[in-house]
């Protein structure tokens, strides 16, 4: 029994002793958390006098760029519109308007010494859109599209690879004017400007297949970075009046 007591005391004092030095032992405190490191934003270089004579001289011709790619885009809706409203907007008028629409506007390029890829860019953007003014096949005009490009840009010996990226963003751009989704023809024509290519040699079919990778991740950002373009124009340009038509008693 005397064991058993003593035990028992014992086990009691350390019980009040563990106690105690929990008690005096201060509570630990979480440990900080470090702020995150702020990424530092990058500046663009300072310019001299020479960069941004440079700077203004180059968007000034950018600017000029787009507005005369506009301006073929715009002839070509409206050249295209009136071919097939005159011709009827079968498949086969529909294929010998868009590809003479390219061969003239690949051929004036030529004959101006200008860029090429602005040429086929703008002529493939308004053919989408005047295609869509007649209710033509706008998919079967698509797929003539490129494949009239790269038969064009092969035979005045352009790279082929930026031939189709012209004209699928041109197409891309002309479905946007129409109002129409655009990822599902641009893939279809995207496969018909492989096929065409592979006709031509394995190094412009290896070219195609390169850009047409690009595209279809790329092709949405085309579309809104069109169609932000075209939004301040929109909103600059004045209101119609309409005239009151007063008819005589």
């Amino acid at each position: 029994m005397a064991t058993s007591s003593s035990a028992s005391k014992a086990g009691k004092t350390a019980a009040v002793k563990r106690q105690a030095a929990t008690r005096a032992a201060p509570a630990k405190r979480p440990a900080a958390k470090r702020p995150a490191a702020k990424r530092r934003a990058v500046r663009a270089p300072s310019l001299g006098h020479a960069g941004d004579a440079i700077k203004h001289g180059v968007a000034d011709t950018l600017k000029q760029v787009r507005s005369i790619e506009g301006e073929i885009a715009q002839l070509a809706r409206r050249t295209v519109s009136e071919a097939l409203s005159a011709a009827g907007s079968a498949a086969r008028e529909l294929a010998a308007v868009v590809r003479d629409v390219l061969a003239g506007a690949v051929q004036a390029a030529e004959t101006a010494g200008s860029e090429l890829t602005v040429s086929i860019k703008g002529a493939a953007r308004g053919t989408i859109a005047g295609v869509h003014d007649a209710r033509g096949n706008v998919s079967r005009a698509a797929s003539e599209i490129v494949k009239a490009s790269i038969k064009q840009g092969n035979r005045v010996g352009a790279e082929i690879g930026a031939v189709v990226r012209s004209a699928l963003e041109g197409i891309a751009e002309g479905m946007a004017e129409a109002g129409e989704s655009a990822s599902a023809i641009v893939k279809t024509s995207a496969r018909d400007a492989l096929a065409t290519a592979r006709d031509i040699s394995s190094l412009a079919a290896q070219a195609v297949q390169q850009v047409v990778r690009g595209m279809a991740e790329g092709i949405d950002e085309v579309v809104k970075s069109h169609r932000a373009a075209k939004a301040p124009a929109a909103r600059r340009a004045p209101a119609r009046k309409t005239a009151s038509v007063r008819h005589a008693t």
